[in-house]
């Protein structure tokens, strides 16, 4: 397996989260975003904050869950302190400090999982974990 390089989004911040039809969208920064129809999910060390998969819910709350709405509002001041790929399962990890992850996970054998683009270099979690790594593009 391939190791991307991910060092770059350390010191960035999450700056937007969206859903757009089956697609979420994560900005880190200029140039810098992951993209995914794959689960994700959302943790500190004790406990899972909110998932893709509760996105819509109502759960008997007063409102159906918003996963963006809720990553969004634990980030104020927060800053990546690190990132890595799993090395078997493809699964991509981006902790925010010692307590706070977000985790981009690979759920199939077959189907891409994530996406991350870096300043015009691309990252793809192919099917069963692997990971495909383009050059950034001389444009870019």
């Amino acid at each position: 397996m391939m190791k991307p390089d991910v060092t770059a989004l350390i010191g960035h911040a999450l700056r937007s989260v969206e859903q757009r039809d089956y697609s979420w969208f994560f900005v880190f920064g200029d140039d810098m975003s992951v993209a995914t129809e794959a689960p994700w999910r959302f943790i500190t060390t004790d406990r899972i904050l909110v998932t893709s998969e509760d996105h819509g819910h109502q759960f008997g709350l007063p409102a159906p869950v918003d996963a963006g709405a809720r990553v969004m509002s634990r980030m104020d001041g927060l800053r990546i302190s690190a990132a890595a790929v799993h090395n078997i399962t493809g699964d991509f990890t981006v902790y925010f400090g010692q307590e706070i992850y977000l985790q981009f996970l690979q759920m199939s054998c077959g189907y891409e999982s994530w996406r991350l683009y870096i300043r015009g270099a691309a990252t793809v979690c192919m099917g069963g974990g692997e990971i495909a790594c383009s050059a950034q593009s001389k444009n870019a």
